[in-house]
């Protein structure tokens, strides 16, 4: 700044002054300089990159400038949410029916979510029903039983439940109103809160005895049920 060297100028002889050379004219040059230094002091803060300059204090010529430079420095991080099946925490296993003509039945197959966010799951059935795959062979009779499908899964602060006839998850329906049916999206499937390493959350499968008009023909009847799971938007 330009009252620095001002200042040295005022170092003479004790009584005597430096700055009445050429009468006023040193004056003006004193005005300038005060002038300029105002100007600069006053100019609008810069953006928290721009060089900052501080002085020591000077008891001759205070106010000159900051006694301290800040700068502010940002610093963030944001955390994307994850979700999938804990280990050893998803939903495989085998569900032994019996005699469906004669017994009720059901099973449950327990799951471990690890969702840091909302999320969602859906279920999709491969037959939409047990199924012996050898075709009715005349009227009057079926291969194929009903059966239901239900949720409970535990989030961190509730349950979420929902149960649907297996023929509203058949793999390639449309017009379901299973609110857990096809392959969970971030749009798609029964929405559940954040879950993470709760356990009690499974997938029930049952049926009363079957009590349709068409008789069952004998075989072995089967499904598979496909569980997906995905973050929620």
């Amino acid at each position: 700044m330009h009252a620095v060297p001002l200042r040295q100028r005022d170092r003479g002889a004790p009584g005597r002054s430096n700055m009445k050379m050429r009468g006023g004219h040193s004056n003006r040059l004193l005005s300038m300089a005060l002038a300029m230094s105002v100007a600069a002091w006053c100019a609008p803060a810069l953006a928290s990159t721009t060089p900052v300059t501080a002085y020591y204090p000077d008891p001759v010529a205070p106010g000159l400038g900051p006694a301290s430079a800040t700068i502010n420095i940002d610093v963030m991080a944001s955390i994307g949410g994850r979700c999938g099946f804990a280990a050893n925490g998803a939903p495989n296993g085998t569900v032994n029916a019996g005699a469906i003509d004669t017994s009720a039945w059901s099973g449950q197959v327990p799951f471990v979510a690890e969702c840091t966010a909302p999320w969602r799951i859906a279920v999709s059935s491969q037959n939409g029903a047990l199924a012996a795959g050898v075709g009715a062979g005349s009227t009057g009779y079926t291969d194929r039983a009903p059966y239901t499908v239900s949720l409970n899964v535990v989030a961190d602060d509730s349950t979420v439940t929902s149960t649907c006839p297996v023929a509203q998850i058949e793999q390639g329906i449309s017009g379901s109103t299973c609110d857990f049916n096809g392959t969970a999206s971030a749009s798609n499937g029964l929405l559940v809160s954040r879950s993470y390493d709760q356990n009690g959350s499974y997938i029930e499968v049952g049926a009363p005895a079957y009590a349709g008009t068409d008789m069952l023909v004998s075989g072995t009847y089967s499904d598979t049920l496909t569980v997906t799971i995905s973050p929620a938007s």
